[in-house]
């Protein structure tokens, strides 16, 4: 078995990261859109007692697209470089060498 070198392990903790801070980055720019939407601040903790259902679920649906979708986006970029996208482009083999 080939040892991994830090090229390879660069590649696969930025496959890891990018998909993640896109994700987390698109969290914050869906708060900005929730507030414009409905005048409030998204609830910190949906699941807290205190915040009403309606809230929590439409909080949760609108975040979960908006990070699913820059998730995606930046998983379809990595596809075209030569950044494992986590793995499904590419054999542990290849990028190990």
């Amino acid at each position: 078995m080939k040892s991994p070198t830090s090229k390879s392990l660069g590649l696969i903790a930025v496959s890891l990261l990018a998909p993640a801070i896109a994700a987390r980055a698109a969290r914050s720019i869906a708060g900005v859109g929730y507030h414009a939407i409905t005048k409030d601040d998204p609830p910190r903790n949906p699941a807290h007692p205190q915040v009403e259902w309606k809230d929590a679920v439409a909080w949760t649906v609108f975040s979960g697209i908006v990070g699913g979708l820059a998730r995606l986006a930046v998983r379809r970029w990595m596809a075209d470089t030569e950044v494992p996208a986590e793995g499904y482009d590419y054999e542990m083999s290849d990028v190990l060498e």
